[in-house]
């Protein structure tokens, strides 16, 4: 089976950009900056430029054109390489490099438990012990490891990975559809979903959980973690070992989450926010900004749990004070 790709040159034609190195290099597939081979195309903010050097990409989108290092390709766009994301992927899946192929095999260990109504889709691979319950969707090219239990009406969308004794409740959403838009010319432009997610093991999610597919990259959940209902975890989103996850919980995609992090009821997560090892996020936490390691934070906008406390004190004391002297009037 000969490998779809597209060149260089097509891709700068098709953006209506230069370029600069090698128009004929070949390009497979596009991903995130720390996931690039050299045979993927990755895109560069300009807020980044200096760290063009850390990605393996083969060919980079950028919007500079001074002080790049001349032994890479690039594309370079009229504005941020961000802006173009949606027109380069489409362009690539009309080109047939994310095309679906029905014809790989489907893969059930002998010892699988499956209810009624299970779809599985082609070349998934699921493993020994495994139990899927009635009305559960499992998507193309999935891998679910041994002794997992998949509940009712749970959706595991295309390209994800489960690892061993991973526990899924009901009518979850696991690596589906994300909604990751650019806003261009007073529009909002879709763009289109080529990523995927990847459970560790030892994971237990609990019901009504949504966990969104990566958009160019990977949606990762480490070993160990829990998460209970109702949570919203967004595209990119990358969660250590060991965390828990309380109800409730709204995390942004990009956001970093350490290992080893305690996350409280109707807490919530700013786009692209670090969240460091062993840091708690008290309920209801509004946190816009990054948290350092072993950091306990509450209130929004989240901040240290001992200022956060002494503030609301000073708040009520101002509010009795003033009650006291509207009642004496």
């Amino acid at each position: 089976m000969i490998k779809a790709f597209v060149t260089l040159r097509e891709v700068a034609e098709y953006l209506n950009c230069k370029i600069i190195g090698d128009a004929n290099k070949k390009i497979y597939g596009i991903s995130l900056m720390n996931e690039s081979t050299s045979d993927m195309l990755t895109y560069v903010p300009y807020s980044k430029i200096d760290h063009i050097a850390d990605t393996s990409a083969g060919a980079i989108l950028t919007r500079a054109s001074i002080g790049l290092p001349l032994h890479r390709n690039y594309i370079i766009t009229k504005s941020e390489p961000y802006d173009v994301l949606a027109d380069t992927i489409n362009y690539m899946i009309r080109q047939g490099l994310y095309a679906h192929n029905t014809d790989s095999l489907t893969e059930i260990d002998d010892t699988v438990i499956m209810d009624n109504c299970v779809s599985i889709g082609n070349g998934s691979v699921i493993g020994s012990n495994t139990i899927i319950s009635h009305g559960a969707v499992i998507g193309e090219k999935t891998i679910i490891g041994r002794n997992c239990i998949i509940g009712a009406n749970t959706v595991i969308g295309s390209n994800s990975t489960i690892g061993n004794n991973t526990v899924i409740g009901s009518c979850c959403c696991i690596g589906t559809e994300n909604y990751e838009y650019s806003r261009k010319a007073d529009k909002w432009i879709k763009i289109p979903v080529i990523g995927k997610t990847v459970i560790g093991n030892n994971v237990h999610i609990g019901g009504n959980v949504v966990i969104e597919r990566g958009t160019i990259g990977t949606t990762y959940i480490g070993d160990d973690t829990q998460i209970e209902n109702l949570v919203q975890i967004g595209h990119e989103v990358n969660i250590g070992r060991n965390c828990h996850i309380v109800a409730c919980t709204g995390i942004s995609g990009w956001a970093k989450i350490g290992d080893n992090v305690s996350i409280y009821g109707q807490a919530a997560i700013g786009n692209h926010v670090t969240i460091g090892r062993n840091a708690v996020l008290l309920a209801r936490s509004g946190v816009d900004k990054n948290i350092p390691d072993n950091a306990v934070v509450s209130g929004y906008p989240a901040q240290d749990h001992r200022i956060e406390m002494r503030y609301r004190a000073f708040l009520r004391k101002i509010f009795r004070l003033n009650k006291k002297e509207c009642e004496n009037k």
